[in-house]
């Protein structure tokens, strides 16, 4: 048993519930797209591309009801937070234990000599998953009442 094994379920949990939000934020803008051919340039991308798309798509749609278009700009806004640090956990190499005892991980970022360590545990992985579903529930919500034309019941 490694320092690593207590990781690899929230991990595991926590890449699955991302790839779950990056689905529906990919189905939104689609949805925004209103076209077979803007969705078919979309299919596929990153989720920092997704992401600039939504914005702009949401800019462009000025029929969209303020109380919705606050919800998807709050959900795009949580949304980066969330998926930056996911980009911590996935493209950070684990094991490094630093002073103190605590797990680590370290990676480079573009155009930076210096490594950026973030520190790592089972519970900040638990508290992102749970962050990601909640985040999907709500992107699944809006793309629904996207579809029925925010028409309120």
């Amino acid at each position: 048993m490694t320092e690593h094994d207590e990781l690899d379920l929230p991990l595991g949990r926590m890449v699955r519930t991302a790839a779950q939000f990056e689905l529906r934020l990919e189905l939104v803008v689609k949805q925004l797209c209103e076209s077979p051919f803007g969705a078919l340039l979309l299919s596929g991308e990153s989720s920092s591309r997704l992401l600039n798309a939504c914005r702009t798509l949401l800019e462009a749609h000025d029929e969209i009801p303020p109380t919705p278009r606050e919800e998807l700009q709050s959900i795009l806004r949580e949304g980066k937070a969330l998926l930056d640090r996911r980009h911590r956990y996935v493209h950070g190499a684990a094991g490094i234990v630093g002073e103190t005892g605590e797990l680590l991980s370290m990676r480079f970022r573009r155009m930076k000599a210096e490594p950026e360590f973030s520190k790592r545990s089972s519970d900040d992985l638990t508290e992102l998953a749970d962050a990601f579903d909640e985040l999907t529930d709500r992107a699944t919500k809006w793309m629904l009442a996207c579809v029925a034309g925010f028409v309120s019941s």
